[in-house]
């Protein structure tokens, strides 16, 4: 556990060189990873083959050839407390730095438990390390750490000082990481993952809004997929999902916007949605971990696209479909079935009396899209 944190520690190192003191340069800090797994570093050696920094310490002229470096680390992890706690403090010596030596370079990777020498021949020791937490704590936050296999959300804040031989203080510098792991990401709207209700998730558009829900992640990218659902060819929504896309047209995911959680399908550059047809999308989340790019994927909702026509070439009238998604598949079988009030009729008039309006038989797509959005409720069916 000491030696962990020591490892994690030397992340925030950026100490500037000033009055013939030395500095420390951060050549490398991997900002874009927002999860740090333990799978990524053994526990037992603190070997780790994920490069997180690469840092270099410029040596003075006539500088003691040896240092100090103390830390502190401290912690704000909601789950655990609410509020700052110290998690440890140590001191690091680097001695026996050669005179022929202007720099100390040293990557997250060079580091483990048996590092005696750093490249260039420098002298690598860890004279104290302490962690500042009761023995119940300790195990509080091992499991926490364990159970999740990774470092829990929170923010964590490096303090660091590096001193001579003699324990004269050359500079002091603070880093704070923020460690956010996104954990949700949910469908809003067209559709709904149920196949056996696409003529509840009907719409107007050819170019419809997608929108979804899920966390703020400042450092995430955003994916979506569209494709051609068809009964005689798929079984499943997995399986439409994964044939022939429409967007994108290469057969992969489309890139989104940042920060954003609705898209409107492209008029071009893209594969056309056609009325009468049915189609699924889902959406891919990626982002940097220490074991490299974590992908996550949405449910995936199906959706069908209504035709505009209100004239059909079949027996049967479309807007006595369009009258089902509006009333509901339960009031319109109790309305047209053979006990029905309405059984037997097989045709719509073509203008609806709205508030003593006349009003064009399109209205009812109008209403329909405003009930599927949640603006609108069927409270009640009264047959005159």
């Amino acid at each position: 556990m000491k030696r962990f944190v020591l490892y994690i520690c030397f992340l925030s190192i950026l100490i500037p060189c000033i009055d013939n003191k030395p500095s420390i340069r951060e050549n490398f800090f991997n900002d874009e990873i927002i999860g740090f797994y333990l799978s990524s570093i053994d526990l037992e050696s603190g070997e780790s083959s994920t490069l997180l920094f690469d840092y270099a310490i410029d040596l003075c002229e006539g500088q003691d050839r040896e240092l100090i470096l103390k830390y502190d680390v401290s912690m704000f992890m909601p789950i655990f407390n609410d509020q700052v706690q110290e998690l440890s403090t140590g001191e690091v010596s680097l001695f026996d730095i050669p005179e022929t030596l202007s720099q100390i370079s040293f990557r997250n990777t060079d580091l483990n438990k048996s590092t005696t020498e750093l490249s260039g021949g420098t002298k690598f020791d860890l004279i104290e390390a302490q962690v500042n937490l009761t023995d119940g704590e300790i195990e509080e936050i091992a499991d926490l750490f364990l159970s999740q296999g990774k470092a829990p959300n929170g923010v964590y804040t490096f303090n660091f000082a590096v001193y001579s031989s003699s324990d004269e203080k050359y500079a002091t510098i603070s880093k704070t990481v923020e460690v956010f792991v996104p954990s949700f990401l949910d469908l809003i709207t067209p559709g709904s993952s149920d196949l056996s209700d696409s003529l509840s998730n009907v719409v107007m558009m050819t170019n419809p809004i997608f929108q979804w829900n899920s966390d703020y992640c400042n450092k995430c990218d955003f994916f979506i997929r569209v494709s051609e659902f068809r009964v005689t060819d798929h079984s499943s929504l997995e399986e439409a999902l994964k044939d022939y896309s429409v967007l994108p047209l290469n057969d992969n995911y489309f890139e989104l916007s940042q920060n954003t959680n609705t898209f409107q399908y492209p008029n071009s550059g893209v594969g056309e949605l056609y009325p009468g047809k049915m189609y699924v999308w889902q959406i891919m989340r990626t982002y940097m971990t220490s074991n490299g790019i974590n992908e996550e994927f949405s449910p995936i909702y199906l959706f069908k696209i209504q035709s505009q026509d209100i004239t059909t070439d079949s027996n049967e009238d479309v807007n006595l479909e369009n009258l089902k998604l509006l009333l509901g598949s339960d009031i319109y079988e109790n309305l047209f079935n053979e006990e029905g009030i309405l059984n037997g009729y097989n045709s719509v008039s073509s203008s609806i009396n709205v508030d003593n309006q006349s009003l064009s038989i399109n209205y009812l797509l109008e209403l329909i899209s405003k009930k599927n959005q949640g603006n609108l409720t069927i409270i009640e069916v009264n047959v005159e």
